[in-house]
């Protein structure tokens, strides 16, 4: 291989919960071509699932695969390899040690995805594999049924509009009743009441869903025994997985190993599975069929390591998804989307207009026009204290791609529209890191300013200008009516935003009729 074509290669490396896999791939020609795949069982999830701790003695196991991947690479000329993990540690208290060990023994860095970018990257391939079938007609929702968590989310044809997360599936659920199946009879009753305690918490009805996506780690074995065509994206018959499910409803692992010839420990997992994938057809009752593709996340993190374009591309899907969903989150807590809107403009104008002054990565953009939309979530719940309100509840949420600390960054700027919140005085913003400190600061300080711009929630202000003049920032609008309320809530957060920038904000309305 020459060093050409070795600089387009890449390799990711994913440690599951059941397995880890390498995943090594090129470009050529603009496509991405898969050279080696490489899978190796390692059970880390029923440690975590158990107790809640990865074992020193996975840990060896795990460190002994990654070596012999490690030197499988060279022959690629693959140094550095892209190393994540989801549930596996990301539920392990012990994870910080497991990476730290990981980085000594073997040199990797591994990057441990939320649950929420997890999801993201897995929504992404899926979407790209239904971009090679005919368009799907209205609102699609797409369950994806992996080994710890359940993901679920509505696809509107161009993006995602909605997410949520769960904390269950098909091993992890097989882990937790695992002592309760020796025990009881009618197991499979109790595990199906378990399920509907599971799945009632997920609300979509308001889309009016009219197709189903299904996959996950067991789709493939779901796919083969419902007797589906081996397409990139198989259709299958939701009545021949009804009846699936039925024939296995009450049996034991032994007996469903037995029938289709497979490893007790896999049917025990399918069991669960099934119980998981049955239980969505609920969400949408007329389906005839639903779609059933093999999705990967390595395929879809190798792209973004190797085609220059797919960056933009992720970053659009993402800002769009993640905005489309915390629109919807904001429609249920009765916000002013408007005014949110609004204001989302107004910040991100002051964002690009100042960015040599506040040095951000442009990523922090997206916090912003987030904070913007979730704002007055707290409202919901007390209009005394909505600032705090706000901050509780979107600390909780799970915002479709982000980490939990880009959520807590979205929470302290939201609830930041007045001083008791975004200052050392609070005892959560005191807990940060410095540099996380100056970053919320900066981010706060410019959405004070945006929604003083709207105080009234009427959009008296048109076409804002920002310029920087010296130690000055100059906002400049139009204004066809009374805006008192605006220029004194912009003097009430200039204040804080001086203390941030060490510049002095001045706002200039000019007065205009309306034609």
């Amino acid at each position: 291989m020459n060093k050409k074509s070795a600089a387009r290669t890449a390799a990711v490396i994913e440690i599951g919960s059941n397995n880890v896999r390498m995943h090594v791939s090129q470009l050529s020609k603009d496509q991405v071509v898969t050279l080696d795949q490489l899978e190796y069982p390692v059970g880390l999830g029923h440690d975590v699932f158990a107790d809640g701790l990865i074992s020193f003695e996975s840990l060896r196991e795990l460190s002994a695969v990654l070596g012999k991947f490690s030197a499988a690479l060279l022959s690629y000329r693959v140094e550095k390899p892209k190393v994540i993990s989801c549930t596996a540690l990301r539920e392990a208290r012990n994870r910080s040690l497991v990476a730290d060990q990981l980085r000594v023994r073997n040199g990797l860095e591994v990057q441990v995805l939320e649950d929420s970018q997890e999801k993201a990257y897995i929504y992404s391939e899926i979407i790209k594999k239904l971009s090679g079938r005919p368009p799907l007609s209205g609102n699609t929702m797409i369950a994806y049924i992996g080994s710890g968590s359940i993901g679920v989310a509505v696809f509107d044809g161009t993006k995602i509009i909605y997410s949520q997360n769960i904390s269950m599936g098909a091993s992890k659920l097989h882990d937790v009743l695992r002592g309760l199946r020796t025990r009881a009879e009618d197991f499979h009753i109790i595990l199906e009441e378990y399920m509907d305690t599971i799945l009632n918490r997920v609300d979509i009805a308001s889309f009016q869903v009219q197709n189903l996506v299904l996959t996950g780690s067991q789709i493939g074995l779901v796919t083969k025994l419902c007797g589906a065509l081996a397409t990139p994206v198989p259709a299958i018959p939701t009545a021949k997985l009804s009846a699936l499910f039925q024939s296995v409803r009450s049996l034991t692992a032994e007996s469903i190993a037995t029938r289709f010839a497979i490893p007790e420990e896999k049917a025990a997992v399918l069991y669960t599975a099934l119980f998981i994938y049955h239980g969505m057809l609920r969400f949408c009752p007329g389906a005839k069929s639903f779609l059933a593709p093999v999705v990967d996340i390595s395929e879809a993190v190798v792209r973004y390591l190797l085609i220059p374009k797919a960056g933009a591309e992720w970053d659009a899907y993402l800002q769009q998804s993640a905005l489309a969903c915390a629109e919807q989150t904001a429609l249920r807590f009765g916000c002013d989307l408007d005014h949110c809107r609004f204001i989302g403009d107004f910040a991100c104008k002051i964002f690009d207009k100042m960015k040599r002054v506040h040095g951000l990565d442009p990523s922090k953009r997206l916090i912003l026009q987030l904070a913007a939309t979730l704002h007055s979530c707290g409202r919901f719940v007390s209009v005394r204290q909505h600032n705090r309100c706000t901050f509780d509840l979107i600390k909780g949420m799970d915002i479709f791609g982000l980490s939990s600390s880009e959520v807590l960054e979205v929470a302290f700027v939201a609830g930041s529209i007045s001083n008791n919140l975004a200052v050392e005085e609070n005892p959560d913003f005191s807990l940060l890191p410095n540099e996380e400190k100056l970053v919320i600061s900066k981010l706060a300080a410019m959405f004070r300013m945006a929604n003083a711009l709207d105080k009234s929630h009427r959009a008296k202000l048109r076409d804002l200008k920002v310029s920087m003049e010296e130690d000055r920032v100059i906002f400049k609008a139009e204004a066809s009516g009374n805006t008192l309320l605006e220029r004194w809530s912009f003097r009430e957060s200039a204040a804080f935003f001086t203390d941030v920038f060490g510049l002095s904000p001045e706002l200039t309305v000019k007065l205009t009729m309306l034609s």
